[in-house]
């Protein structure tokens, strides 16, 4: 029996690219779409619909990512490995030989939608610049969602939303830095910060 190993979805990227570059030279983006789909279709198929690959940031998001980090070089959407991406791409590589590498699941859409909101308030980049006194309440009201004269029903249940959808985020083994700042800033809202207000709704 084949032994599962767990690997993130930029890891299986970087596999497949390995894969795709035994013989050397660059690799097409449309080309490692297809690819990443055939070799991982859990991982890598368009949302909602399981027969096609996704061309979106689930496979763009991570190369740029490996082109930031001197993984790859890349020019209009051409991509080769540079001397340390290759070397740690066939690290990757070796270690699924022979391994089964289990699916990744996706974050349901509506749980997308809310952590994208989110990282995009201006209470969010406060608190990634470490500017945590900066935040007030108006910055808490909108990571909710939600106004000061909010309903308590219609708070609260915003509230549930949004701890849904960052326990999704908390669940997930592929979580970057910046996901692992959204989980601090949750803590830091709720559980510090504005925990009397969040206790006011809750009365």
């Amino acid at each position: 029996m084949k032994k599962t190993i767990d690997l993130s979805r930029a890891e299986k990227l970087l596999s497949v690219m390995y894969e795709m570059n035994k013989a050397g030279g660059s690799l097409k983006f449309e080309d490692i779409v297809v690819n990443a789909f055939k070799k991982f279709p859990e991982d890598f198929h368009l949302r909602g619909y399981q027969e096609f690959p996704d061309s979106g940031d689930l496979v763009h998001k991570p190369l740029y990512d490996f082109r930031k980090k001197g993984f790859l070089e890349a020019n209009n959407k051409v991509f080769a490995f540079t001397e340390r991406g290759l070397s740690f791409a066939k690290q990757i590589f070796e270690i699924t030989e022979g391994r089964t590498v289990k699916s990744a699941p996706r974050f349901s859409r509506y749980a997308e939608k809310e952590i994208n909101r989110i990282r995009s308030t201006e209470g969010f980049s406060l608190f990634v610049r470490g500017e945590n006194e900066k935040i007030n309440d108006t910055d808490f009201y909108s990571y909710l969602g939600v106004t000061p004269r909010t309903s308590k029903n219609d708070f609260l249940g915003r509230l549930s939303t949004v701890t849904a959808a960052v326990d999704e985020l908390k669940e997930n083994k592929e979580s970057s830095d910046s996901d692992k700042k959204i989980l601090d800033y949750h803590r830091f809202l709720l559980d510090e910060k504005f925990k009397n207000i969040v206790e006011y709704f809750k009365k």
